[in-house]
């Protein structure tokens, strides 16, 4: 067998799945920008020379772990979509004699050169796109300060680097779904309905917790500066409640409505209350993410 045969599948398998590979691409290039951006801003020498650069720039450190948190999420769950999508074809190559072995080298394959479209269109478009974001918070902040054009090295091997790994766990995960499911149900995978979700009491109750105790450091630290890792413990827990609250506090909450027969037995409240939980299982991090971002975006911009 030639060693371009799997390269060639490989390639063959991205043109022919443009539909679904093209929006995944488009994610990862995004996601790539931002981190880069957002990195390449916080090694920028002009921010040493504004009033407070020290505490910009602690605060945009803490932001680069904060997007790059987001971005393993977020990546992981429009593989799992992608992958979902594919499995009839894959357990079809399965059948036809291919060895999972073989489908892993396959899919070794998609995922680099996925991963090296998405890095050189996502860190091309950052290094484009980053002096306009320094320019645009200078603007914020009313600082004038010289910028110079360049590329920062740091950056773009910070953000190769967690761009690789986040592209390498999601190859294993995928290799662990194909590996522990037999061909039969690769090929009715994209067909099979979501099963019902179990409810998780304790990580709904530790979600409620992470997310109230966000809020409450949130408005017990009356100035971010004066306590800047307070307010980053802040986001992150309430980051970690959003995700806990959608993927099983949700369902909790419909469960215990489907409890309430007086409730449930109604026509308006049982297709909707049913058809929910069968889909939160799919939906509940796309919603989370929606609710991160939305909660993310200013309010107000002075210029």
């Amino acid at each position: 067998m030639s060693k371009l045969f799997y390269p060639k599948l490989a390639l063959t398998n991205i043109r022919k799945n443009r539909q679904t590979y093209f929006p995944y691409i488009l994610a990862c290039i995004g996601s790539i920008m931002m981190f880069y951006i957002m990195h390449s801003i916080s090694t920028s020498p002009g921010l040493l020379q504004m009033s407070g650069g020290e505490t910009i720039l602690l605060i945009l450190n803490l932001g680069n772990i904060v997007i790059g948190f987001f971005s393993a999420i977020f990546l992981f769950y429009t593989n799992s979509f992608l992958i979902k999508r594919r499995k009839k074809e894959i357990g079809l190559y399965n059948i036809l004699g291919m060895e999972k072995k073989h489908i892993a080298r396959m899919l070794f394959y998609e995922t680099l050169f996925t991963a090296l479209i998405a890095l050189a269109l996502g860190l091309a478009g950052g290094m484009l796109l980053s002096k306009l974001m320094f320019w645009l918070l200078l603007r914020l902040l009313n600082f004038s300060v010289p910028i110079a054009f360049g590329v920062s090295l740091q950056s773009v091997g910070t953000t190769a680097a967690l761009f690789a790994l986040i592209f390498l766990a999601t190859l294993f995960f995928t290799l662990r779904q194909i590996h522990v499911s037999n061909p039969v149900e690769l090929l009715r995978g994209g067909q099979v309905g979501e099963k019902e979700p179990k409810t998780k009491g304790l990580l709904a109750v530790f979600g409620a917790l992470c997310l109230g105790a966000g809020y409450y450091l949130a408005l017990w630290v009356e100035s971010p500066v004066d306590a800047i890792f307070i307010f980053f413990v802040a986001v992150l827990l309430v980051m970690a409640g959003t995700y806990a609250l959608f993927t099983a506090g949700s369902i909790a909450i419909l469960k215990l409505l489907r409890r309430n027969k007086r409730f449930y037995y109604q026509t308006k409240h049982f297709t909707a209350v049913s058809g929910m939980i069968y889909r939160m299982k799919q939906n509940a991090v796309g919603l989370a993410n929606i609710c991160i971002l939305s909660t993310a975006v200013p309010r107000r911009c002075w210029w």
